[in-house]
């Protein structure tokens, strides 16, 4: 059992611009994780992109993935837990976003591992998330004829991506649908471009951390994050702490917000509150 249970997000929190914890903050974290900090990153990522970024780094406790959907075991590389999306509430989500003229990328659970599944590589984005997770993760893809198709693959994540006047909509019309959470915002890394994740009811970063807390038999619960799909994470936290980058909305929910990714100011922080003997 552990008193504090420590999460902090990857993207725009955690990671450089570049998309790699930096040689500082590997430095610092080695020793302190080593030393058997709990601690433990919730992120909308795959295990197949965060699994490579996290490389070298001695992660022991789960890995919050896909905003809470997944909890990957680092240690064997197979789901701990997956939270499927209901098959009433999967079909009604892709009919409406087949209605709305989308396609996206759903993930389905088969044997303790996650299969990225797709009908068509329809927009430049799709084309360009596909290569890069095929070429850079090596990730899993699998063309299926409809969405609608994996209701009963084990659903539990499908991710859309676009403008935001195009996607807000489709937002609008999901957020009527029962038995689903919904994750809604920006690109870290392309401004222009948001991001509308689907899960299971019972799937977010709020989630995953509470199933989490529980399994470590945590007393209190302190997170980092930057995005607004951190605000989950950051409803689930005794004290929250926002990094100099984070979005206002999130700025103004934290306790306490430190220096930005570029500064190594997560690593520092946890360095701060657990000196080397």
């Amino acid at each position: 059992m552990i008193k504090t249970l420590w999460v902090t997000d990857l993207d725009g929190t955690l990671l450089m611009p570049d998309v790699t914890v930096s040689d500082r903050s590997r430095a610092l974290l080695t020793p302190l994780l080593k030393r058997g900090l709990p601690l433990t990153a919730a992120t909308a990522r795959t295990s197949f992109s965060v699994m490579p970024i996290l490389a070298g780094l001695p992660f022991s406790l789960p890995l919050i993935l896909q905003n809470g959907a997944v909890l990957h075991d680092p240690v064997t590389g197979l789901v701990r837990e997956a939270a499927v999306i209901g098959a009433e509430a999967f079909s009604q989500v892709t009919a409406l976003v087949t209605a709305y003229g989308f396609n996206g990328f759903v993930f389905c659970e088969e044997a303790g591992r996650i299969v990225c599944c797709y009908t068509e590589l329809t927009t430049p984005h799709m084309q360009q998330y596909y290569a890069e997770r095929r070429i850079k993760y090596a990730k899993p893809f699998r063309q299926v004829e409809t969405l609608t198709a994996l209701t009963e693959r084990h659903p539990v994540f499908l991710s859309l991506h676009a403008e935001k006047a195009v996607l807000d909509p489709l937002r609008d019309a999901l957020a009527a649908v029962s038995g689903i959470s919904l994750a809604y915002y920006r690109d870290v890394y392309e401004p222009e471009i948001w991001y509308l994740e689907i899960s299971a009811a019972d799937a977010s970063k709020y989630h995953g951390i509470k199933r989490l807390k529980a399994l470590t038999g945590a007393e209190t619960v302190v997170g980092f994050g930057d995005n607004l799909n951190d605000l989950p994470l950051f409803a689930a936290c005794d004290c929250k702490i926002a990094v100099g980058n984070a979005a206002p909305e999130l700025k103004a929910k934290a306790d306490l917000v430190i220096g930005c990714n570029t500064e190594d100011a997560v690593a520092e922080y946890l360095t701060a509150q657990f000196p080397p003997d």
